[in-house]
């Protein structure tokens, strides 16, 4: 017992120095001090840390390979025209511009990721608007929900996915049949909320010739063909892989392989521009929640939680009303990223039943991927847009944040809730 106060302490703190980042310090330094503190305190061992580490490779391949793709999409003006490209379907009116942000951050998400829709559409979508004298906000904040909400839609929409999709081997015809229905409605609903919730700041006309903005995206219009087909083909290749089992960080590394090649051939390649959207810090983070998870699951900590979980479930539709529930509560206490660690973590040790592991981790999915739509802390995509739209000037508080999600969220998990569980009956 004593060790498990000592471990559940450790992570506590390290969690709060993640979310609140005193002095400034940033969350990596957080995170890799509380696994060395589960090292030196001897809650994990070095042996178990090993294991951890190595047998998550697949998650670090997929985020190199992600920032990469990410990067050298960027340089070929593809968020940018795809900007402009929205502009135009919207003929001028403010409401059907916000339902054309939610459809290109859907599409960009499916396909690179919802960190990929944070990090690269909100400063374009912040461009346009301004450009075109709208109000910014109900525009941004479509591009942070939307990272979250259609990151249920593909195994490579959220890192998230790719977690619990290698701890449950799943097809992608099977994850498909699980959760793209349910993804399509939680899609919906946000966006049906958000149009009413913004209705009156979006009842705005304006003016804009999206041929001349889609000239500007580029001076290169040949590198933004090839490159849109090359991201074609990575998607392809991901739907490939998925349905072949193969790991998609090599997929990944595959498809930034392939954009590289065609920007180089292009001759437009610019390593300092690409490397910017390479965060080395981040693979410290990510090393370092793992650590603290394997010191939470070798104290024991992770199975009880579970366990504790699970006494809500009686059958499939309960147990995915618990992963979604247990997830959703966690993302936001602690970020979804060791709130999915951790429950996976617990899963390995808490006896589930066969016909229950599916359907609670399936729930923890989605309540990983939907639940960060309450709370600014809830998810990295979110944590980079609250920075990228502070920096523009805009002031977005914590409870503003909140009273959007508290409007959204509890929809979209039982939304979510009902449309999985349907598909275990």
């Amino acid at each position: 017992m004593t060790v498990a106060l000592i471990a559940v302490a450790v992570f506590a703190a390290s969690m709060a120095g993640v979310i609140i980042r005193p002095r400034g310090i940033p969350e990596a330094w957080w995170a890799a001090g509380g696994a060395a503190l589960m090292l030196l305190l001897r809650i994990t061992s070095p042996a178990s840390v090993l294991h951890a580490l190595t047998g998550q490779w697949n998650l670090f391949l997929f985020f190199l390979g992600l920032m990469l793709i990410s990067g050298l999409a960027d340089l070929s003006g593809f968020f940018d025209a795809a900007a402009a490209l929205a502009a135009g379907a919207s003929g001028g009116s403010g409401r059907r511009l916000l339902l054309a942000i939610f459809a290109v951050g859907a599409l960009i998400t499916a396909f690179l990721s919802n960190d990929a829709t944070a990090l690269i559409l909100t400063p374009v979508v912040y461009a346009v608007v301004t450009r075109l004298r709208l109000p910014p906000m109900p525009y941004l904040f479509a591009t942070t929900f939307i990272a979250d909400t259609a990151s249920v839609l593909l195994p490579v929409s959220n890192p998230i996915n790719v977690l619990v999709g290698g701890h449950l081997h799943l097809p992608l015809g099977v994850y498909l049949g699980h959760l793209l229905p349910a993804a399509v409605v939680v899609i919906v609903i946000n966006a049906a909320v958000f149009m009413l919730i913004f209705r009156r700041q979006v009842a705005h006309h304006f003016r804009i010739d999206w041929r001349e903005a889609l000239a500007q995206a580029t001076d290169d219009r040949r590198h933004l063909r090839l490159a849109t087909l090359g991201l074609a083909a990575v998607g392809v290749a991901y739907l490939a892989g998925s349905s072949l089992g193969l790991p998609l960080g090599a997929v990944a590394i595959g498809g930034a392989a392939l954009l590289a090649l065609i920007t180089l051939g292009c001759r437009r390649f610019q390593v300092g521009r690409v490397r910017e959207h390479v965060s080395l810090s981040l693979f410290l983070y990510v090393a370092g929640l793992l650590i603290l998870v394997q010191g939470l699951q070798d104290a024991g900590v992770t199975a009880a939680v579970v366990r504790w979980l699970l006494t809500l479930a009686s059958g499939p539709l309960t147990a995915v009303a618990a992963g979604v529930l247990g997830a959703g509560v966690a993302a936001n206490l602690v970020n979804n990223l060791p709130a999915t660690l951790f429950l996976l973590s617990g899963s390995h040790g808490a006896g589930l039943a066969a016909a229950l592991r599916a359907p609670f981790l399936v729930g923890v999915l989605a309540g990983a991927d939907l639940g960060p739509n309450l709370t600014p802390v809830g998810s990295l995509s979110t944590m980079l847009w609250l920075v990228i739209v502070r920096r523009k000037g805009l002031k977005v508080s914590a409870l503003d944040y909140l009273k959007l999600g508290v409007a959204v969220t509890p929809l979209l998990l039982i939304a979510a809730w009902l449309g999985i569980g349907a598909t275990f009956r």
